[in-house]
């Protein structure tokens, strides 16, 4: 099975309206953590599918020890495989520990605790998966030590609530995570 993601560069993704015609919800962190920017969106599907079933938004920052940190976070129908491809996995789903025993960090998505389990990757990067607004939602920092950030509890919202307020995003460099599709 193969994916195909279109990838939007940052000033395109919030001037040009290419938020507006996705699919699947785009995650912002949100309030944004200081000296947080956008980095670029992707959006796509499995080859041979019309549908846009999976989208991508990526940050960078710093984590709270002021280490710089990227995140890749992705909201996903269930076997697009586009969260495995950014954890670097050869696999269409989350890991066999996920939604088993105790969470390993909370996030508040849309104003709802979601819980997200650690998920075994590639060592140069944390990974976490969970459910949310009935997708997988994925969190893949990089590097691997940036997982200090999801102790806080973030806190994420759909890209298209924020209406107006999307105009004051940071927005910052194209992610080349984003093109390693």
């Amino acid at each position: 099975m193969q994916h195909w993601l279109e990838v939007v560069d940052p000033v395109t993704a919030v001037l040009g309206g290419g938020i507006d015609s996705l699919g699947a919800p785009l995650w912002i962190p949100w309030p944004l953590p200081a000296g947080w920017s956008f980095g670029g969106l992707a959006h796509g599907g499995i080859d041979g599918s019309s549908a846009a079933e999976a989208t991508v938004s990526c940050w960078s920052g710093e984590d709270p020890f002021g280490d710089p940190v990227e995140a890749v976070l992705v909201s996903e129908e269930a076997g697009a495989g586009v969260g495995s491809h950014f954890a670097g996995l050869a696999i269409s789903y989350p890991t066999s520990g996920v939604g088993f025993g105790a969470p390993d960090a909370q996030f508040v998505v849309d104003g709802r605790v979601v819980s997200v389990w650690a998920v075994e990757a590639v060592e140069d990067r944390a990974v976490y998966a969970g459910e949310a607004a009935g997708r997988w939602l994925w969190v893949v920092l990089h590097p691997a030590e940036a997982s200090a950030i999801v102790v806080q509890r973030p806190s994420l919202v759909e890209a298209r609530a924020l209406g107006a307020e999307l105009a004051l995003l940071p927005l910052g460099e194209l992610s080349p995570r984003l093109l390693l599709t």
